[in-house]
């Protein structure tokens, strides 16, 4: 059996349709926690706090946004209660949003965290530092309802867009938050809202590291567990690919929700380039269930090592994807872990 640390982005979809708190969070999510109770089984909850926060300042103007407040405590105690980690996760967009005639409306000039201003100034949300500080202090503040002592310690950027850490590093400290999961190394995206490169970056499970996440130090103050990519080769691409549009053509029909926009690195193709540029590179994939099927998943099981980071996102679960983590749990192939149980393990 295979220890994997078992990381969801709790949060709902960007761009013009959103979805719903209870469909694309809630729901997905209790039905996930349930199949991981099947052999006890925990996650770490990287937890959108800034949508939250939002809810929180609205919802006197707005019955339903105090009812998907409402939703989200209760499930953020179940979660507590089974024994699951919550962590940060923090989309600066929201501070933007604006809700109107019952959706969400967006902004993306401030969807990275460094276009917040660089002041000193802790009590300001509008502020790199106090983005992350009023954030913390609001989960804390929540979570240690059910959890007294509940401390975060741990930050997945949104969007990934972790670097330059340069920026983020004193706003970190100053919250003693030291472990970070937001690298996806070798992957690279060219979107103009949430592009990054991990090129180069290390493929441990677990390293330190002191000004980036791309050069391990020994002695540094941080630590990062990057997502776990996979190399699949040029043979399992073209089988995969066939397997994806003969066997599973209505994969992903379920979903309630649309991202921002197309990835810019497939996005300027033509369809023709995209499929020769899918069927002959040897192609990193993150280790995951969105978007993915029983052929490649299992594929991705095999080759990972023990201790492995996955990611999956709530509002991209179906039954497929529900169903493949109960065979593994039920067969006890994985015995899912979260980030704060792996630390402790390796002290």
């Amino acid at each position: 059996m295979k220890e994997i640390i078992l990381t969801i982005d709790y949060e709902l979809f960007l761009g013009k349709i959103t979805g719903t708190v209870e469909k694309c969070m809630v729901e997905p999510t209790y039905k996930l926690a349930e199949i991981l109770g099947i052999n006890n089984s925990k996650m770490t909850v990287f937890w959108d706090i800034l949508h939250y926060y939002r809810l929180t300042k609205l919802e006197s103007q707005y019955p339903e946004i105090k009812n998907d407040r409402k939703l989200i405590d209760e499930q953020i105690s179940f979660l507590v209660s089974k024994g699951h980690d919550i962590q940060l996760h923090i989309h600066p967009h929201w501070l933007d949003a604006e809700y109107k005639d019952s959706e969400w409306r967006f902004k993306y000039n401030r969807f990275k965290l460094h276009a917040l201003s660089e002041e000193n100034n802790p009590e300001n949300i509008d502020t790199i530092i106090g983005c992350i500080s009023i954030s913390k202090m609001l989960m804390e503040k929540e979570i240690r309802k059910y959890l007294p002592g509940y401390f975060v310690s741990v930050y997945r950027a949104g969007g990934y867009l972790i670097e330059p850490f340069e920026k983020l590093k004193i706003a970190l400290e100053y919250n003693n938050i030291y472990v970070d999961s937001s690298t996806l190394p070798g992957m690279t995206n060219n979107n103009h809202i949430n592009g990054y490169d991990f090129k180069n970056y290390p493929e441990f499970n677990f390293y330190r590291f002191s000004d980036s996440p791309s050069k391990l130090s020994k002695d540094g103050k941080f630590t990062e567990i990057p997502i776990t990519t996979l190399r699949q080769p040029v043979s399992r691409n073209i089988l995969f690919t066939l397997i994806r549009k003969f066997k599973y053509p209505d994969l992903e029909s379920g979903r309630v929700g649309t991202g921002s926009e197309e990835s810019a690195e497939n996005g300027n193709k033509s369809n023709l380039k995209k499929i020769l540029a899918l069927l002959t590179k040897a192609k990193k994939r993150e280790f995951t269930t969105d978007g993915n099927f029983a052929e490649r998943f299992n594929y991705m099981c095999r080759k990972v090592k023990n201790n492995s980071t996955m990611i999956l996102h709530p509002k991209l679960l179906n039954e497929h994807t529900l169903d493949l983590l109960k065979e593994k749990v039920k067969k006890n192939c994985i015995k899912f872990i979260s980030i704060d149980s792996y630390l402790k393990s390796i002290g």
